[in-house]
């Protein structure tokens, strides 16, 4: 408390505060324990020149938060929003820290001096930017993506939003989807009611929290917040919880669900399981016989005049399809193919021909290799692995495996194509299609040996 702050601004905006978080955890008990993790820190508020009195800054109306749990609470803003308004943005903040935004954002800061920002059009200005600078157009609609993920399951909880946020249900966006689809969703949507005079949503900044940027208001904290450590064991307890409810029968949005399985899948050596999947799939195809005057029966001497046929396993036809959207190094996509083509190797035999090709938003020309080190790797942009499966399974022979190397941000054909599919998942990000065999790898690929 500061003198400018009286004492009974602060009792009134913690016992606010306290009120919120009571209704958050009694609407979404799955998230009980992360809504009384989080941090609230006091900001400065701004006074009225006249009666002293906070006054509310739109900046702050989402109630933003950092990487740290910290949740960062303007006065003014909340002595003027109603208790189950600030409970709803309790759960959607703890959406955003538990489902991983700030890393998985496009926007997060890299070593080395930071780009000035650029001006949004989406972004008022009569809008308060008491929340920092405007921010650039890519991390703009990386927020309203993140928000629509986390919209999507409050809203299947019954938990409607407030007015202005993103809601996928109301944009006639399909549902259950990540941050990484709804963004060219939103983009399409953006240009076209841009072009009627109108914005998507309003804007809203949820806070280092959705983008790993850091905000100018975060150095005024007053807690350390939450260690790397300690927001482990709170996300595995919040995952156990969850699982534990699905146990009981009891109602669980389907977005947090599948966090909660992902959660807690135990860690596997990736290496075992990719080459489990591959050889599955191979073993699939190749365990079909057929006849072959290739190679003469072993019981020819038995048949006076005939030459027998023999039983020939079928060699199976093998397709790499490589996302070069640009998202993954080709040094880490060279080493995985040396992994791939080397399993494959060891299964349908050395020095085989295999067909590949690379697939940005379109397929690139199909490339005709005997090593990994022959793959020239071409493309770049966005990602549409649904146009590079259509071009696999227009190749003739049809291929009887698909092996595709992606990082998953990237939409999928709603079925299973006419082929075995292994979906190499480069990445914690991302995510692949239920009909296919998946083997998630990680993001920097080490030499063999080296893991």
């Amino acid at each position: 408390m500061t003198p400018d702050r009286p004492r009974a601004t602060d009792e009134a905006v913690r016992a606010r505060i306290a009120a919120a978080r009571l209704w958050a955890a009694h609407q979404a008990p799955y998230l009980a324990s992360a809504v009384f993790a989080l941090n609230p820190v006091m900001l400065e508020p701004a006074l009225d020149e006249d009666t002293g009195a906070p006054v509310p800054d739109p900046g702050f109306r989402a109630f933003p938060a950092d990487t740290r749990w910290n949740l960062y609470v303007e006065p003014g803003t909340t002595l003027a929003t109603p208790v189950e308004e600030i409970g709803w943005w309790m759960l959607h903040q703890v959406g955003h820290l538990v489902r991983g935004h700030a890393a998985r954002s496009p926007v997060r800061p890299e070593p080395g001096p930071e780009p000035g920002p650029k001006v949004s059009p989406e972004v008022s200005p009569e809008v308060s930017h008491a929340a920092g600078p405007v921010r650039d157009e890519e991390a703009h609609r990386w927020n309203q993506a993140a928000d629509a993920e986390i919209n999507d399951d409050l809203e299947a909880a019954d938990l409607r939003g407030p007015a202005g946020v993103v809601s996928p249900a109301e944009l006639g966006l399909p549902v259950n989807r990540t941050a990484e689809e709804y963004v060219p969703m939103l983009d399409v949507l953006a240009q076209a009611m841009g072009r009627g005079g109108r914005a998507l949503a309003e804007a809203i900044d949820c806070g280092s929290a959705v983008d790993g940027q850091d905000r100018a208001y975060e150095d005024s904290g007053s807690g350390e917040g939450l260690t790397e450590l300690d927001r482990d064991l709170l996300e595995r307890s919040i995952a156990a919880g969850i699982q534990d409810r699905i146990s009981a029968r009891s109602e669980v949005p389907s977005g947090w669900r599948r966090w909660a399985e992902e959660r807690l899948r135990p860690s596997v050596n990736w290496r075992a399981r990719l080459g489990a999947m591959i050889r599955r799939g191979l073993s699939t195809v190749a365990g079909q016989v057929d006849f072959s005057y290739r190679r003469p029966s072993r019981r020819a001497g038995a048949y006076a005049d005939i030459v027998p046929p023999s039983m020939a396993r079928a060699v199976p036809d093998t397709v790499l399809l490589i996302d070069t959207s640009g998202s993954v190094t080709d040094d880490v996509l060279k080493r995985l193919l040396a992994e791939v083509t080397g399993i494959i190797d060891g299964v349908a035999g050395p020095h085989r021909r295999l067909r590949a090709f690379c697939c940005d938003v379109r397929p690139h020309p199909v490339q005709v290799v005997r090593r990994a080190s022959d793959i020239e790797l071409t493309g770049g942009g966005g990602t549409d692995m649904r146009a590079g499966l259509d071009a696999a399974m227009a190749l003739r022979p049809r291929p009887d495996l698909v092996v595709v190397l992606t990082d998953g941000e990237t939409p999928w054909p709603g079925r299973r194509p006419g082929a075995q599919v292994v979906v190499c998942l480069i990445g914690d990000g991302g995510h692949a299609p239920d009909w296919a065999s998946v083997a998630r790898v990680p993001p920097d690929v080490p030499a063999k040996g080296d893991s």
